[in-house]
């Protein structure tokens, strides 16, 4: 035992341990230093918003702010944007990320897809929205039947005026007629407030209330009226007021939409 203490205090096992910590401290010191040129740690930057760039454009953008990217195969069509435009990005834009972060492009594809029509028949008109806007597809008008039913989508018209048969083929993108069924008796729909709307917002809000939009009218210059919002409506908006089922609402459209403020006289005193 008292060979073993003598030996920790040698000088041979007090040169042999000291070596050993230094090696230890420099390993680790060569580690963190590695990754902290590898992982850029503590250095960060905001993803810039590139949507709707085309993918040189939005390549030039990433690589001026030290980020890498790769481009994913997109399916999903975007009416209104160019073939190869970016349409989504990931992680999104103003997020903050490591500087050297590769993000995930998705681009708009250069051929229009075709997804088979859903299912329809006898089903909700809210619902039959839904899954054709999932699709791309467009619903230009309703075309209310007599029926013991209501808001049940009866037929559906292509734009060439053929009868679109459930599960065939159609390019997204593609516009359609809704025959509905509007019951036996007059209805009547409560008129929604599309004020501040977009243009494609307001239509399949109309399209869910049972209504057409009736006439567009373009309040100054607008370059994608998909984008524009509605400035005002015909008929215009009154708490509970009500119109027959299928009625057209004319709307006003503008590139930026301004809330009014309520005349001072309508405020509470």
């Amino acid at each position: 035992m008292k060979q073993w203490i003598l030996f920790l205090f040698s000088k041979t096992f007090l040169k042999t341990a000291l070596f050993s910590i230094l090696s230890v401290l420099l390993v680790v010191a060569g580690v963190l230093w590695w990754m902290h040129r590898t992982t850029q740690h503590g250095k960060t930057v905001v993803v810039p918003d590139i949507r709707l760039l085309e993918l040189s454009e939005a390549v030039e953008a990433l690589e001026s702010v030290g980020l890498s990217y790769e481009v994913i195969d997109s399916t999903h069509y975007v009416p209104g944007v160019n073939e190869g435009a970016v349409v989504e990005v990931f992680p999104k834009a103003y997020a903050e990320v490591k500087l050297g972060r590769t993000l995930f492009l998705s681009t708009n594809p250069s051929s229009l897809p075709k997804y088979p029509l859903p299912n329809y028949k006898d089903q909700l008109l809210s619902y039959v929205l839904s899954k054709f806007e999932d699709k791309g597809f467009f619903v230009d008008s309703l075309v209310l039947i007599p029926d013991l039913s209501h808001d049940l989508v009866l037929k559906v018209i292509d734009e060439k005026g053929v009868l679109a048969e459930e599960q065939t083929p159609y390019q997204t993108g593609s516009h359609f007629v809704f025959y509905v069924s509007g019951g036996q008796s007059d209805r009547n729909a409560f008129l929604p407030d599309l004020k501040g709307l977009t243009y494609i917002q307001a239509q399949q809000t109309l399209m869910t209330y049972s209504l057409n939009l009736g006439a567009t009218i373009i309040d100054g210059e607008i370059n994608d009226t998909s984008a524009a919002f509605v400035l005002r409506q015909f008929p215009e908006f009154q708490m509970d007021a009500e119109v027959p089922v299928g009625s057209s609402v004319d709307l006003w459209l503008t590139a930026a939409y301004v809330p009014q403020a309520p005349p001072l006289d309508s405020l509470p005193q």
